[in-house]
């Protein structure tokens, strides 16, 4: 039995221990009904694979009217550019004193719901004149396009579809709500698993089917290490029945499409502890520091450019965290310490 069990462990490992925590600058639909995916970046390189119409691409880089890909194997490999929607772009807030995010593309018509900081990674989906669509983790709004700058030296924002005033409806929900939305994992997924949350939470947020969403917690939940340690152990378990799921952006479903921090704030919930719903905000409000060295299963693990975090994963032993990763991987394990992508910022501790 136990030969059997760790077999099947080293497969897991083998099949998702591939990604590692390398994002795409952008991310688009293919536009045609088959597209060459070549080796290099001319029309004289050598087709490495076809996609077809409506395929997701992750876009890394652009060369001469041609976009580099991350492949499935982690692979690059370019396409044309002209073949390609692109639907979402990486970008950062670029302002000294903070950016109102409104509810409406106008600054006479549009309530202001939220606010970013300068450096802050947000997502940009389409242009509305002088406005950006943008999100982040959940929370959506438009800014203005002036204070936004791609996020590497590619002008991908220049790649974003246009869209007319008369189509856009006004958001509805506020920042304040965005980061406190807990949505409940689905029944099915509830009835699927006998799992119980673990004695050493000491929050006492209902998981019943029929509770609604939950305020932020902030600050540490528990400062026992022998009950983290046990708790934690209960955690990883739960996570990993979810290998393999798609990553949504802004998604709350573990089985259906979750972000980083939606699978997070989903798992923990499973356990009764609150989170706050963005990466950033996890790491400012929820739990307590933890060193590298004293990291336990159950740990979430921050990772982002400049000391500004934008991803976050659960600490599962051995130097591996499983995580929502991206649209090419979804819900996947990788090295907690990559040689290349967001580097690791810092862990908190929240059993």
């Amino acid at each position: 039995m136990r030969l059997k069990q760790t077999l099947k462990a080293a497969l897991v490992a083998a099949v998702f221990v591939l990604p590692s925590l390398a994002y795409a600058q952008a991310y688009g639909t293919v536009a045609t009904e088959t597209l060459n995916v070549r080796s290099g970046a001319k029309l004289e390189a050598s087709i490495v694979e076809q996609i077809g119409l409506g395929d997701s691409v992750e876009i890394i880089s652009e060369q001469g009217g041609w976009l580099k890909l991350i492949l499935k194997d982690d692979k690059r490999a370019f396409v044309k550019a002209e073949y390609i929607n692109v639907h979402r772009v990486l970008a950062v807030v670029d302002v000294n004193d903070g950016l109102n995010v409104r509810d409406y593309p106008s600054t006479e018509l549009g309530n202001v719901i939220g606010r970013f900081s300068s450096g802050d990674e947000i997502s940009v989906e389409y242009r509305v004149g002088d406005w950006y669509k943008v999100s982040q983790e959940g929370f959506e709004g438009y800014v203005s396009r002036d204070y936004i700058k791609n996020s590497s030296d590619v002008d991908f924002l220049s790649y974003l579809p246009n869209e007319k005033l008369t189509k856009i409806e006004r958001m509805t929900v506020t920042q304040e709500e965005a980061l406190a939305v807990m949505v409940e994992v689905e029944e099915e997924v509830e009835e699927s698993t006998n799992s119980t949350p673990s004695k050493g939470s000491s929050s006492n947020t209902s998981t019943n089917s029929s509770s609604t969403s939950a305020k932020p917690n902030k600050g540490a939940v528990n400062n026992s290490s022998s009950s983290g340690s046990a708790s934690g152990q209960a955690v990883v378990d739960y996570a990993m029945q979810f290998l393999g799921n798609p990553y949504v952006y802004g998604g709350n479903s573990l089985t259906n499409g979750v972000d980083c921090s939606g699978f997070t704030s989903q798992i923990m919930r499973r356990f009764g502890i609150s989170l706050n719903r963005s990466s950033s905000a996890q790491y400012a409000n929820n739990g307590y520091s933890v060193s590298r060295d004293s990291l336990q299963k159950g740990d979430l693990l921050f990772y982002g450019y400049n000391g500004r975090v934008s991803h976050v994963a659960i600490y599962i032993g051995g130097g591996q965290v499983i995580h929502a990763n991206d649209e090419r991987t979804g819900i996947c394990i990788s090295n907690a310490f990559p040689s290349r992508g967001k580097p690791y910022i810092g862990a908190k501790r929240v059993l």
